[in-house]
């Protein structure tokens, strides 16, 4: 009888362990404020997600020190595959360079379940600005090194570290002066406080259709399908591509079965005619991918906004 008993707890537990993925919600960390472009895509792409794997996927918003504080939590998180977390170069790619200490690693403590999308960065400047083109803006620039100078959304953001590589690519100096959050950032552009900033195109081109920005040029390879008038950094003989994206990985031990059924998710949910409209009314391009793919571009894009990083000097000594 003893035995039996336990033959059958072991049998209730196995049972219990193999029940399908997801059994139960999945939340969807977002290393970022409400209402944001980042925040915009994971509720998107999470309606998609839900859609597809019959389980709610539920948006938790845990923002702050430039990511690190959402990132660092899902790193630590149970690796059940539960608890997920919309990167982007500052969690992934950015934060292990600039940080002088930091509680977690994106490459060892993370793997991707797959990319999202891709969007571009717009140079915005005040329309008042004398600069029709990227030219006309370099020249201004040195003629006055160190006096002119630019917004972002923070010390270490994607937005800085653009525009540093603009810096470098042109042979320019201008003067960081970050903000809290991108909204007062390129307010600060509209009230000709700031000279430029580096923003998401999606964020760039409402303000540019109101008056208030005047956009000389994106950061991708070739010219944005859904912005064809916008003439690309290359183009105008600045050799600077940075494009932003957003991808989801999840602790780094969790199972290889609950990463591809999350993948396969995803994937098809990227395929759906709402999800891929709803991405692209925010400026993403929906981009599907293999588990393998993305894990790739984690460590390439790692490098390559690293080295713009550590070029330009810059540093954060602790996450607050």
């Amino acid at each position: 009888m003893k035995y039996l008993l336990v033959a059958l707890s072991l049998s209730i537990a196995a049972s219990a362990n193999s029940a399908p993925f997801p059994d139960r919600p999945i939340r969807l960390i977002v290393p970022f404020t409400a209402g944001g472009n980042v925040d915009n895509s994971a509720r998107t792409i999470g309606q998609g997600l839900s859609e597809q794997i019959g389980q709610a996927v539920i948006i938790e918003n845990r923002p702050g020190a430039n990511t690190v504080i959402g990132a660092e939590y899902v790193a630590r998180s149970n690796a059940d595959g539960y608890t997920l977390l919309l990167g982007g170069p500052e969690s992934i790619a950015i934060n292990p360079h600039v940080y002088k200490k930091l509680n977690y690693d994106p490459l060892k403590d993370f793997t991707a379940v797959g990319l999202v999308g891709t969007f571009p960065f717009a140079l915005v400047v005040n329309p008042k600005l004398p600069a029709k083109n990227l030219k006309e803006f370099v020249a201004l620039a040195k003629s006055s090194p160190g006096k002119m100078n630019y917004s972002s959304w923070g010390i270490g953001s994607t937005s800085q570290i653009t525009f540093e590589k603009f810096n470098q690519v042109a042979g320019i100096q201008m003067v960081h002066v970050p903000f809290q959050g991108a909204a007062p950032a390129i307010t600060a552009i509209a009230a000709d406080e700031v000279q430029a900033m580096m923003v998401p195109l999606s964020v760039a081109i409402p303000q540019a259709a109101g008056g208030k920005v005047k956009i000389l040029g994106i950061t991708t390879s070739q010219r944005f399908a859904s912005a064809p008038e916008i003439p690309t950094f290359q183009e105008q003989g600045y050799a600077v591509v940075m494009n932003g994206w957003h991808l989801i990985v999840a602790p780094k031990k969790t199972n290889a079965v609950v990463l591809q059924t999350l993948n396969q998710s995803l994937n098809k949910a990227l395929e759906t005619q709402a999800t891929r409209d709803g991405l692209t009314r925010i400026g993403i391009d929906p981009t599907p991918s293999s588990i393998s793919q993305a894990n790739k571009l984690m460590q390439s894009e790692s490098e390559r906004w690293g080295k713009t990083a550590k070029d330009a000097g810059i540093a954060i000594e602790k996450a607050e």
